[in-house]
């Protein structure tokens, strides 16, 4: 082995550990960690939804003067998209809504 393979291995061996000080150690995650993942998704789709569909009826009825009625209908059409958001979410089990077929039974 020539002098110049020995000087490369040593600084491998140095660059090595200095890479090992520097980098943060990735974090495991655990099911605890999956399910609250899961469930904050889940809820911020549920209130989320809702939010942006009364804000959206609200400024249509500010606009066309017809308060309350249609921000009234797009609070029934907001909860009915958000469980429906939330339940292919959690049947998913965390993958995008609407990517996956839920598992047929």
């Amino acid at each position: 082995m020539s002098q110049d393979d020995q000087k490369l291995k040593e600084m491998q061996a140095q660059i090595d550990a200095l890479r090992d000080k520097t980098q943060p150690k990735p974090v495991k995650r655990t099911d605890d960690s999956e399910a609250m993942s899961l469930g904050m998704r889940a809820g911020t789709e549920l209130v989320g939804t809702i939010l942006v569909a009364g804000a959206i009826g609200y400024g249509l009825d500010q606009l066309f003067e017809t308060k309350p009625w249609i921000m009234v209908a797009m609070l029934v059409l907001g909860i009915i998209a958000a469980f429906y958001n939330v339940y292919k979410t959690t049947m998913n089990q965390g993958t995008s809504v609407g990517f996956k077929k839920p598992p047929e039974t």
